[in-house]
């Protein structure tokens, strides 16, 4: 059980951290400061303001400062930049009113007709705007990208649509994979923070997605075209075509059976639905795809939601199916969400109040989840203040 603590805070922003430590630091200063803190502390417990107290005596930098910032405080920069003139102008500010300063070092790439350059800007503790005069003169239209060697953190916010559709460009046409993964976040940022329309970026990553070779920044991408469709629903049709299209002829099978997952669990017209029942009840392969026996699992838990006159019927066949005893039991925990019957789901509901109930967390959240499918929103608006 203990695995289950670990999340995305220990697994991505500690590395982060001292990753900035480093490049702050210097590498030589911080292997000393890290074998002098190993030494003091060697069989025995330490805080993370032990290691700041001993890292601070091999640098010139203020550690402490910058730890209450990054590690004490919530929140993070919302950076914005322009061009006057011939400069550079890098601004940032703190969305909770404290004026606090994130210091870091932000790769700026400036495109224009005639030029690629990238300029490195440094914000520091004590000032919330930075100007630096590019490297080339301008020619015709510019293009401001932010982060570009992904290393600085912020919500990098974007000016306007136009400005949106040029990091849109820069996202389908970038041959760099570090780039497009910073363009990736930056821009899903964006829609989070409401800087962008929804539609458009739809479309835009509609079109970008077909075209992305690397695994792993495609996976990211269909989660966020995932979150996006939930939250803000897009042409149904539309996203399934692109998808099932995807499914038949994407070049790798890994990127086939990815587009497949996100088509099962956004399909909502009867085309799609059908498809996806035929799929399951036959346990064919799509397109020459591989299902795991999960995969056919969760789309018994989405063809129950979709089609609720035969969702007594999928659970118990794919209830049979499933061969693992550990399984079976988790079947049996978190099908009972997608009973068409409001009764059994409000059962499960009470049941999960119970904390001994949600001792597994990953089958009480996916539980939760098919409670509060975006099919039964209504139903499930009763369940919001009982479960925080």
């Amino acid at each position: 059980d203990a695995g289950l603590m670990y999340g995305n805070i220990i697994y991505d922003k500690s590395p982060v951290v001292m990753a900035m430590l480093i490049r702050m630091m210097g590498k030589e200063a911080f292997q000393k400061g890290i074998q002098e803190y190993l030494k003091t502390y060697a069989y025995g417990n330490a805080t993370w303001e032990g290691l700041i107290s001993i890292l601070d005596t091999y640098t010139d930098e203020d550690l402490k400062s910058w730890s209450h910032v990054w590690v004490h405080e919530k929140g993070m920069p919302e950076i914005s930049a322009e061009i006057k003139g011939d400069s550079l102008f890098v601004s940032q500010a703190d969305p909770f009113g404290r004026g606090l300063c994130w210091p870091q070092e932000i790769k700026y790439m400036i495109l224009s007709e005639n030029s690629a350059d990238v300029i490195s800007i440094t914000c520091a503790t004590n000032s919330n705007c930075i100007g630096t005069k590019l490297q080339t003169p301008r020619q015709g239209k510019t293009v401001v990208i932010p982060n570009v060697d992904g290393a600085a953190y912020g919500f990098f916010r974007v000016k306007d649509e136009q400005e949106a559709n040029d990091w849109y460009s820069v996202l389908k046409e970038s041959k760099d994979e570090i780039l497009r993964g910073s363009l990736l976040i930056s821009l899903y940022e964006n829609l989070l923070n409401r800087t962008i329309s929804p539609e458009g970026y739809m479309c835009a990553m509609l079109e970008y997605i077909p075209k992305e070779t690397n695994t792993l920044l495609l996976s990211t991408a269909l989660d966020y075209i995932g979150n996006c469709q939930r939250w803000f629903p897009y042409d149904s049709q539309i996203v399934e075509q692109v998808l099932w299209k995807m499914v038949q002829k994407a070049e790798q099978p890994q990127h086939r059976l990815l587009a497949f997952r996100l088509y099962a669990s956004v399909a909502r017209t009867l085309e799609a639905t059908e498809r996806l029942y035929q799929l399951w009840k036959k346990q064919e392969r799509p397109a020459g795809c591989a299902l795991s026996e999960n995969d056919y699992t969760n789309l018994s838990y989405t063809l129950a939601i979709l089609l609720p006159e035969k969702a007594e019927k999928i659970v118990a066949i794919q209830q049979e199916r499933i061969g693992n005893p550990d399984r079976k039991q988790q079947y049996a925990f978190i099908s009972p969400a997608v009973s068409p019957r409001k009764e059994g789901r409000d059962s499960l509901f009470s049941a999960l109040l119970v904390a001994e109930n949600r001792r597994v967390e990953p089958w009480a959240a996916t539980a939760l989840g098919y409670l509060n499918s975006p099919l039964r929103q209504q139903e499930a608006v009763g369940y919001i203040r009982p479960a925080l």
